[in-house]
């Protein structure tokens, strides 16, 4: 390999590395880890992996650099495979509705919803065909005496495999299921036939969005519900509520930045040994950029975004989302 094209490849593969890394991070960064908007980062890291390609082009042009060795090109077929089936993961597992990257733009939710799912699923699509198509070529390179037989060898088993989790998936499929528990504090306060306990001295029935609704004041204000014993929650669980938050925050004390709405605790046993699961949502106290170095701000200046946990998982919306006030907002947690 001739120094011009080692030193190519060297130079546009650092440069498309960082900018990949900088995209992922961009993608799935934490909110708290940004001083700039997402959408900054994801143009840097598009300003990098195109920069990155020039050298790379440059050197595949001028120089023979695919290996002939057959370990290196098991090796590298290896590599490509598991990319491949990282992006299969990606694209199943997490999905658009992971990504955190917003786009800089006012535009309808629907319509940047089907902008993000088309990109996303391009995106990662893309990159998963070119993987796995590199990495058969490499394959195929490794073992030229088996030649299409190899191939084929390892192909149908990996189809097999997928299709078997497929018909596993669908025929093991739980079927919808009515409610387990439904409040709606009309009939008996504070919940309805459910045995309940209300504890703090600001928890009242007040005019929901339908019927009677619960009204819980600061943190030391809550409702107790018991569930009823013998339901079945293996196949999942989801917590659903409507909730209307007052447009007021302590300006002497803003207290605790995450406060919890609801929590659902689950008892059960697993692997011989009982176990408490929980779901729970919350809203996070922020305050814009702009407005952090001032005093006295008005309740409107702060911001409240939702989040969820599920066991040991934090969960958060795609996107910058807003829990306006005196507003009924629909909630669920799946």
């Amino acid at each position: 390999m001739r120094s011009s094209v080692f030193r190519g490849l060297l130079i546009g593969g650092s440069v498309v590395l960082v900018g990949v890394c900088l995209l992922a991070f961009a993608f799935f960064g934490d909110e708290e880890s940004f001083r700039a908007p997402r959408w900054v980062v994801a143009a840097v890291a598009l300003s990098f992996i195109l920069s990155g390609v020039l050298p790379l082009k440059h050197a595949f042009s001028e120089g023979r650099i695919f290996p002939q060795n057959l370990y290196v090109n098991l090796a590298l077929a290896a590599v490509l495979a598991f990319l491949a089936l990282a992006c299969a993961w990606i694209m199943v597992a997490i999905g658009p509705e992971g990504v955190s990257l917003d786009i800089p733009v006012s535009i309808p939710a629907e319509v940047e919803w089907w902008l993000k799912s088309v990109s996303f699923y391009a995106t990662t699509g893309v990159v998963a065909a070119l993987c796995l198509v590199y990495a058969l070529s490499y394959f195929g390179k490794a073992l030229p005496s088996l030649g299409r037989t190899a191939t084929v060898a390892v192909v149908a088993p990996m189809v097999g495999a997928l299709a078997w989790v497929a018909i596993e998936f669908y025929r093991k499929a739980p079927p919808p299921e009515p409610p387990l528990m439904f409040l709606s504090f009309d009939r008996r306060f504070p919940g309805d036939d459910y045995l309940a306990r209300a504890h703090g001295d600001e928890v009242f029935a007040r005019a929901g969005k339908q019927g009677a609704g619960l009204f819980v004041g600061g943190g030391g204000d809550w409702v107790e519900v018991e569930a009823p014993r013998g339901f079945d929650t293996k196949h999942g669980l989801t917590l659903e509520f409507w909730m209307k938050r007052e447009s007021w925050v302590n300006p002497y004390a803003k207290g605790a930045r995450t406060q919890t709405v609801a929590t659902v605790e689950v008892e059960r046993e697993y692997r011989g040994h009982p176990e408490l699961r929980q779901v729970s949502f919350s809203m996070e106290l922020s305050v814009p950029r702009e407005r952090a170095k001032e005093k006295n701000l008005r309740a409107d200046y702060y911001t409240f975004r939702p989040t969820a946990r599920a066991g040991e998982v934090r969960l958060a919306p795609a996107g910058a989302v807003k829990i306006p006030a005196d507003r009924w907002t629909h909630v669920a947690i799946v």
